[in-house]
């Protein structure tokens, strides 16, 4: 019953992955913004994880097969979600020549984990990664009005909190609210929503003193 539950949780998942993908291309084709195609990227690879668990759930067949010493396909799949990650960050960041550090980063702790079968490492650099990057883009998001920035950053940072606690109950339940952070931020929520219109509040505020001022 329990697998069932999985299962749908994994389903609704994958479903909103679908629209993120989908909402973040039909906006690119708009104004051809290069970060709505690197948000795909991204969300699509995240996606290939959830399609291996729906099979998982589907088929009870075990993909996380053991390559070399404590090396795994999951683990793998994490040092290419994290790799994509970062390159996101720094190139909202414009940090051109930092676009190298994720693929060796990944690769040495790759390496690593095949001669010293030790999960620590992973975990250090998993944490990092997520946490670093979730307040970045939560901040330059805030500070540049960009939802979809925020967006990123809280699905980064929900994704980060759902893995520390290593029940999956708790860490499909994450993913989804991560996924919905996300989606909210590529249809413009948080511009509309949650951001606050300066101007207009002055003109508010103006309108509000010259009322008083009338009244006195």
């Amino acid at each position: 019953m329990a697998e069932i539950g999985f299962l749908f949780m994994e389903l609704v998942y994958f479903t909103m992955g679908l629209m993120t993908v989908f909402t973040t291309l039909k906006q690119w084709k708009i104004n051809k913004n290069r970060m709505l195609i690197a948000v795909s990227i991204y969300v699509a690879a995240v996606l290939v994880t959830s399609i291996i668990d729906i099979s998982i759930y589907l088929f009870d067949f075990d993909i996380d097969i053991l390559i070399a010493g404590g090396l795994t396909i999951g683990m793998i799949l994490g040092f290419i979600l994290f790799t994509i990650q970062l390159e996101f960050m720094f190139y909202l960041k414009d940090l051109p020549k930092l676009y190298t550090l994720p693929f060796f980063a990944s690769f040495y702790l790759a390496f690593g984990k095949v001669l010293v079968d030790s999960t620590i490492p992973f975990i250090i650099y998993a944490m990092i990664v997520s946490y670093g990057s979730a307040y970045f883009l939560i901040k330059d998001g805030r500070k540049s009005r960009n939802g979809l920035a925020i967006g990123m950053g809280l699905f980064f940072l929900i994704w980060g909190l759902g893995q520390t606690f290593q029940l999956e109950t708790i860490i499909i339940s994450f993913r989804i609210v991560a996924m919905v952070a996300l989606l909210l931020g590529t249809r413009g929520f948080y511009e509309k929503y949650v951001f606050v219109n300066v101007e207009e509040e002055q003109k508010i505020m103006g309108t509000w003193i010259a009322k008083l001022v009338v009244k006195e």
